[in-house]
């Protein structure tokens, strides 16, 4: 069993609760290159009642990078697509918005993770 909470449309608004059986579903962060550019693609996130849009304008603010919803079509389903490597950032702004980190699969390929962050030379820790 597993709980999800989905945001109720219209007039009455509020979150509508409830208790589904079997495995909860799980979320795809993988990265990928379109068009020679490097990109981070997040699919399954209408089985949680996320608004892609409000989330993608999220993470354009806390990444500072583009970030765009994909609309279902045809053999694929619909997903965020956020320009650059940003796998592990992804994932846990996934956990954070209520996801269970269980559900969620980073798939990064090979040579394609996220980079560290770099520390100026100049600071000297303390």
């Amino acid at each position: 069993c597993h709980r999800v909470a989905i945001p109720r449309s219209g007039a009455a608004g509020g979150i509508r609760r409830t208790v589904r059986t079997g495995k909860p579903p799980s979320v795809q962060v993988r990265t990928d290159t379109r068009r020679g550019h490097s990109v981070t693609l997040i699919h399954g996130l209408e089985a949680y009642g996320v608004d892609m849009e409000a989330f993608a304008a999220h993470l354009q603010k806390a990444l500072a990078t583009s970030a765009a919803v994909e609309e279902a079509s045809g053999s694929t389903q619909a997903g965020l697509m956020v320009q650059g490597f940003w796998n592990d950032a992804c994932a846990d702004w996934l956990t954070k918005i209520g996801i269970p980190s269980e559900c969620v699969q980073n798939q990064a390929k090979k040579g394609q993770n996220q980079k560290k962050a770099k520390q100026a030379s100049n600071i000297v820790k303390s």
